[in-house]
């Protein structure tokens, strides 16, 4: 459907309703519309299988800055079952451990204090505070990933973080010294329930640490691709700074951090707190506005460079089988199902995408059942060609592929552009 057509209907999908789900004001724009999409970590048993499809269309709040898509299907569907294991990335396990290290050094830590991980996936980050004897406590809903974590000494909760949830942890544990709540936030359709749950464990001592990809980014450098279902919400510091107000947390501090292409760690702490604000929260704000965050000019004219990155992928992937190149993928992420299901891929274009994870390997992504491979099967069949899926670790990945494909292979990303990946 047009974009313009659907920015003239009323934005009625799921509980978001007409309301921004972060400031509840009633002034959305489209930002981005790419149809009907499968739940991207959603992989198929079987190369016949099919999955079902939903409405995958970025609005944009004109009051806050935040962007959402409708919650059209349920957090119980996207993460009780999840394929996605944050270990399988050393530039990740760093990030997480540089994190740790660094509180640790501050030496806010004083015995008795704990800290409280939501969302902490198989224990890679929380992992890193237990050799300091520092107790700590995971929040996990999929069950297949908290087994991980437990397994590592992790004491984790298999349910969504909520406000009751807050409730029972600051009745048995008191005020955790830090909340880390890392590409999270992006995940919860009741934005407001998930903050006021925040608040409720902010001790006058509590300092929360939350972590995610900048909407920003998304629309400056092109990465459509971060899009998909299960990110129901896209954070902006405008829209963090906004909610958190109305919910009673204080924004105080903003990093702007090189991983996963680019993301803002936003320092919260309580309303009651009346410390001084960083002048890094002035200034990411200005930037957002500045770079048409707030625009729906700006987001129409994104979508038109967005389609145009598509088509040229798939133009590529055409010729490039025409010409007998051997195709294949590399990270059978999340990034990969919004690019390959956006331009309904078809068949035998992409040979098969290599991964590292077990959780993915033999199983198929769609539109077209493309097989999910190990690395070292990627290895034997020497490819002529490798798209490397995951960008924002393209690095670590091309390096991983050279060293064991050679010098003869090609490596490529499609974000922000079709372009050769060069070490």
């Amino acid at each position: 459907m047009n974009n313009e057509i659907v920015a003239s209907l009323p934005f009625i999908e799921g509980r978001g309703g007409f309301f921004c789900r972060g400031c509840l004001g009633r002034n959305l724009f489209s930002g981005l519309d790419l149809g009907e999409l499968p739940i991207a970590n959603e992989l198929l048993k079987s190369s016949e299988g099919s999955l079902e499809k939903f409405p995958l269309h970025l609005r944009v709040c004109s009051e806050c800055g935040l962007g959402q898509v409708a919650d059209v299907v349920t957090p119980e569907r996207i993460f009780r079952d999840y394929r996605y294991l944050s270990s399988m990335s050393t530039t990740f396990l760093q990030h997480a451990s540089d994190f740790v290290n660094q509180r640790v050094q501050e030496g806010v830590f004083s015995p008795g204090d704990w800290v409280l991980e939501i969302a902490s996936n198989d224990g890679y980050l929380l992992k890193n505070f237990l050799p300091f004897g520092i107790m700590t406590i995971g929040v996990e809903p999929a069950e297949n990933v908290a087994e991980i974590s437990r397994g590592l000494g992790i004491h984790t909760i298999s349910e969504f973080f909520s406000s009751r949830l807050a409730i029972e942890l600051l009745t048995k544990y008191g005020y955790p010294k830090l909340i880390i709540a890392n590409n999270v936030m992006a995940h919860v359709p009741d934005l407001i329930d998930f903050i006021k749950g925040l608040a409720i464990l902010c001790g006058a001592e509590t300092q929360i640490s939350i972590e995610n990809p900048s909407l920003a980014n998304i629309l400056i450098g092109m990465q459509f691709d971060t899009i998909y279902h299960e990110h129901y919400s896209y954070l902006s510091a405008s829209a963090v700074a906004t909610i958190s107000k109305n919910n009673g947390l204080h924004l105080f501090k903003v990093d702007e951090l090189s991983i996963h292409g680019g993301s803002n760690r936003y320092w919260l702490r309580s309303l009651s707190d009346s410390g001084l604000v960083d002048p890094s929260v002035g200034s990411v704000v200005k930037h957002e506005r500045e770079s048409g965050l707030f625009e729906a000019s700006e987001w129409k004219h994104y979508s038109l460079k967005v389609f145009k990155i598509l088509q040229d992928f798939r133009t590529w992937l055409s010729e490039s089988t025409e010409k007998g190149l051997k195709i294949y993928g590399y990270g059978a992420a999340a990034k990969a199902s919004t690019i390959l299901n956006s331009i309904n891929l078809e068949e035998g274009l992409i040979t098969a995408i290599a991964d590292a994870s077990l959780e993915k390997q033999d199983r198929f992504m769609p539109p077209h059942g493309i097989k999910i491979i190990s690395p070292q099967q990627l290895f034997t069949e020497k490819p002529t060609d490798v798209v490397i899926f995951p960008w924002n670790i393209k690095s670590e990945i091309a390096n991983y592929l050279r060293a064991n494909l050679g010098e003869g292979v090609r490596l490529w990303c499609a974000i922000p552009k079709m372009h050769q990946v060069e070490i």
